[in-house]
């Protein structure tokens, strides 16, 4: 297996078969699956790999921030013409919706938009 890897020796890309330009050729991990779901988190030290889950938690926070600026926040910055027209239900269940997708950040949890947005 090839791979790049940051200078913080974080892998950026890796390839199991054939070769990358500038890659390392290092021993496949033990746990494939997981290494494929969560690659960005692995590091090289000394020509092997290693999992650090502090990464991962950063990876997956920054993963939140980017769902929640293309799927939340198109939603709640619209103009006020748009929130005249919803009803008293419809402006709580964005109120709650919204305050999730701000706390998830904390949760790891991603809500779900409502059925009507």
């Amino acid at each position: 297996m090839q791979v790049l890897f940051d200078e913080a020796g974080y892998i950026t890309s890796f390839a199991l078969v054939g070769t990358l330009v500038d890659g390392i050729e290092i021993p496949e991990p033990a746990d494939m699956e997981h290494f494929i779901e969560h690659f960005y988190a692995y590091h090289v030290r000394d020509g092997d790999l290693s999992f650090d889950s502090e990464q991962a938690n950063l990876a997956k926070i920054d993963e939140i921030r980017q769902k929640r600026k293309a799927e939340c926040f198109p939603a709640i910055n619209r103009g006020q013409l748009w929130y005249d027209r919803l009803t008293d239900e419809q402006k709580q269940e964005l109120n709650i919706w919204y305050q999730a997708w701000l706390d998830a950040t904390i949760t790891g949890a991603v809500p779900d938009k409502p059925a009507w947005l």
